[in-house]
């Protein structure tokens, strides 16, 4: 099925400007032009389109984009499981930011208390990422929420091979996760437990969690409307069997 341009614009939330600003930059061409005049785009089109968008969401610059496209479907895979670390990484750091917030207001109100360098928790000052990780190795500094850890946690980029390992890694406790749940086994059972401790190790690659940071993620994961609609595509019931699991794996083991 064709779409013209004014459809894939209302669609897709890009303007027609940018559309005719990505034809000029050679990113994206139309499939045909109609007997009206008028451009049209295919499902091939749009799938770039998409490309193209995620490469801006993860910071990259214009002029670095056009490589980084493909039609080829297990390179197209490969990308966006990499777009797809790096969105979480962002996740996690703007979840570390709202502790930080929240932290903040209850000491503005004074029900607690707030050493000055857990102020900055969460704030990151480094420059954005202007590739992805197999073109350049780059820094990336994520910090703990954490009370009880006052030191900055710098982490080194991933290569290729470790993104995608770790890719592998989380989309097997999914997929373990989904079948505990089909199995009807209790979130607390030890079966269950043991899975949520691999994905509670898989999170502290990225960052160090407390208890609540870690009781709050499971709440995003069901909260967050990404995040939900990646576990119902699992099963309809994972998000809340997640973070049931994650709740008490964090008042064992993390408080």
């Amino acid at each position: 099925m064709a779409y013209s341009m004014t459809d894939v614009s209302g669609m897709s939330g890009v303007s027609l400007n940018e559309l005719s600003h990505y034809a000029e930059l050679g990113l994206l061409s139309p499939s045909f032009r109609g007997l009206d005049e008028d451009i049209y785009y295919e499902k091939k089109e749009l799938l770039k389109l998409q490309q193209i968008l995620f490469c801006k969401e993860v910071g990259l610059p214009e002029e670095e984009i056009g490589p980084m496209l493909t039609e080829e479907p297990l390179e197209m895979v490969r990308v966006m499981q990499q777009h797809r670390i790096r969105i979480l990484e962002e996740a996690l750091r703007l979840h570390g930011l709202i502790q930080t917030l929240d932290r903040t207001v209850s000491y503005l109100q004074g029900e607690q208390m707030m050493e000055e360098h857990e102020l900055y928790y969460g704030f990151t000052h480094h420059t954005r990422h202007a590739q992805l990780p197999e073109a350049r190795q780059t820094e990336d500094l994520l910090h703990s929420s954490s009370a009880n850890d006052s030191k900055d946690q710098k982490i080194q980029m991933k290569s290729k091979e470790d993104f995608l390992d770790s890719q592998a890694r989380i989309e097997q406790i999914h997929l373990d996760l989904k079948e505990a749940l089909e199995l009807g086994l209790e979130p607390g059972s030890p079966a269950v437990q043991q899975i949520i401790g691999r994905h509670l190790e898989w999170i502290r690659g990225y960052y160090t969690p407390t208890a609540e940071i870690y009781r709050d993620l499971a709440n995003l994961y069901v909260e967050q409307h990404d995040f939900r609609k990646m576990y119902d595509g699992y099963h309809p019931k994972l998000a809340e069997f997640l973070r049931e699991g994650m709740i008490i794996k964090a008042a064992q083991d993390l408080s």
